[in-house]
């Protein structure tokens, strides 16, 4: 039951990408500019949420680091499944100092993946989704229909394959921060990634999120809902820094 409620979103987290990226481009620039949030003590502007950009920063630029990002991301795309919760977060946060980084990349192939996923045509989103995930290889919605097509083909093991790095991402995000507040905000590497994180954790959104201070998305909750929230901080700077 729980994949096909998540299924049900993907479809409208795939419509509203588009159009979350139009709106976040005229927010930004009418924005003012704020002031780096930390956790730690003043001065590690690098610090967001439970986010040590700077030390991850380091970890994935030096080769001697076991977290060097060429090696990591070859692990990655390898399928290693002794990947551990910290290497998910470098691969995932590390991801923002690389150059194929691109958290507002138009996906050209949003209407053709919500047409196969109504005609339950499971081996062309497959062969869709790799060719997306070679260049974007953390696009979480596209990994979650990896996940849900090679299931319905009954290929489990490739099926748990996509599963098991999807959730390995997830849990680092959730790791980043509670989004009860601007200084714990959940940070993500692109506001698309908002969708599918509330979806996961069973919250639904209402209306458009917020631009605030030109780095947090504040998303207004439907209520009731089992965490008993009203709202929702994400931090996007990364993703509102690569824009300028």
């Amino acid at each position: 039951m729980k994949q096909y409620f998540i299924l049900s979103f993907l479809c409208l987290g795939l419509l509203l990408q588009g159009q979350a990226q139009t709106s976040k481009k005229g927010e930004a620039q009418t924005s003012k500019k704020g002031q780096a949030q930390s956790v730690l003590k003043e001065g590690q502007a690098q610090t967001v949420s439970k986010i040590d950009y700077s030390a991850i920063k380091t970890a994935v630029t030096s080769a001697k680091s076991k977290m060097y990002y060429p090696n990591l991301l070859k692990r990655y795309h390898a399928n290693d499944p002794k990947l551990t919760q910290d290497e998910y977060k470098h691969l995932y946060y590390g991801w923002t100092f690389q150059s194929g980084y691109n958290p507002y990349k138009p996906n050209d192939q949003s209407d053709a993946l919500n047409e196969m996923l109504l005609y339950e045509r499971f081996p062309e989103i497959i062969s869709t989704g790799k060719k997306l995930l070679a260049t974007d290889p953390f696009n979480l919605d596209v990994m979650y229909l990896m996940h849900m097509a090679y299931g319905e083909l009954n290929k489990k093991a490739e099926s748990q394959m996509w599963l098991t790095k999807f959730e390995g991402l997830m849990a680092a995000i959730k790791a980043s921060g509670n989004g009860r507040s601007k200084e714990t905000a959940v940070v993500l590497n692109a506001p698309r990634d908002e969708y599918m994180f509330l979806t996961v954790v069973g919250l639904r959104q209402k209306g458009r999120p917020q631009l605030v201070e030109n780095k947090y998305d504040l998303v207004n909750l439907q209520t009731p809902n089992k965490l008993n929230l009203t709202e929702l901080y994400f931090n996007i700077q990364k993703a509102v820094e690569k824009k300028r």
